[in-house]
């Protein structure tokens, strides 16, 4: 059975059985951005999978996944549709600006789900939830550590509006070979407005420090084409695939004063509350703060340049959850 209805998204229309690749022009008030998208509608009909990578312009694994994902895709042997944002903010990844659109200094992953009256960053957020995440049946965002960031693998999920994670979206967590899934709770986020619309979703993040491999974008790769067999547009793979292991946020630990961060302890690895961290030195060397855990868990992510800003994310602590 072939779908008779095409799909459409700004100026691109994509007939059933067929790819399409193109820019969609989204104004942002006193400025515009470019945005690569890349639909493939299946010959058959079936649900609707949105990807997205880029949301910080300093994260480029998920760049180079998202599109290789993409171009293995073939609409002939899909039942349903998958859209994907390769650059999803272009004026960060063209500015190489960590963390944050330079256009009015907000970031993007805590504007969701945006305004269309409101500043860039609210109208880039309202664009990408209307179009993509608000049409989909499923939605995975591709992230990765940003250009001053470390961390250790992992996926996150978000609680629906009655407070409990869907078990669609910890299948969809539970696609890609990473060492823990975390439940989130960041108002603003992708996956958090997601999650309260309903949609099942899950983020992804794998590698870091403004760097990839194709090693790293495999995975995210990988990941995607389960997500796709999971939601029912691809054929089903065969196979166990293990339950990760549960956590969720139990800290942020921020720097109260700007200088030179030395880490003492690699993202990855579990710590007992008061075990120190790392250090933040002046420019003369002297230790002006001691970064303690402030609870007990793993070190999820962290920051790894030199340079520290004051109220800076030094590290990201997350405990297991009891049960799970």
């Amino acid at each position: 059975m072939t779908s008779a209805v095409p799909y459409a998204l700004g100026d691109l229309l994509v007939r059933p059985g067929s790819q399409v690749r193109g820019n969609c022009l989204v104004s942002l008030g006193t400025s515009s951005v470019s945005l690569p998208v890349a639909i493939t509608h299946g010959s058959a009909p079936g649900p609707v999978l949105a990807v997205t990578a880029g949301i910080h312009g300093g994260e480029y694994v998920p760049m180079v996944a998202v599109r290789q994902f993409i171009r293995d895709l073939d609409p002939n042997r899909m039942q349903g549709t998958i859209v994907a944002c390769l650059q999803s903010s272009p004026a960060a990844f063209q500015a190489r600006s960590a963390f944050v659109n330079p256009l009015d200094g907000q970031n993007l992953n805590r504007s969701f789900p945006g305004h269309p009256g409101g500043g860039p960053t609210a109208r880039l957020a309202a664009w990408l939830w209307e179009n993509l995440i608000a049409r989909a049946d499923y939605y995975i965002d591709c992230h990765c550590g940003d250009l001053p960031e470390t961390l250790d693998p992992f996926t996150s999920v978000s609680p629906g509006p009655d407070g409990v994670v869907s078990e669609r979206s910890r299948a969809l967590a539970g696609c890609f070979d990473v060492a823990r899934l975390i439940v989130s709770r960041t108002a603003g986020s992708t996956i958090s407005e997601a999650a309260l619309a309903g949609i099942p979703a899950a983020l992804v993040e794998v590698g870091g420090e403004g760097r990839w491999s194709q090693e790293q974008a495999d995975i995210q790769r990988r990941g995607l084409r389960r997500v796709a067999a999971v939601a029912g547009i691809l054929p089903a793979e065969g196979g166990h695939r293990p339950h990760l292991p549960v956590f969720e946020d139990a800290a942020d630990v921020l720097s109260d004063r700007p200088g030179l961060w030395f880490p003492e302890v690699t993202t990855g690895t579990f710590v007992a509350r008061g075990t120190r961290l790392g250090r933040l030195e002046d420019a003369f060397g002297d230790a002006v703060q001691e970064i303690l855990a402030p609870e007990a868990g793993v070190l999820s992510y962290g920051l790894s340049s030199l340079a520290a800003a004051e109220g800076d994310l030094l590290a990201s602590i997350a405990r297991p959850v009891p049960g799970t």
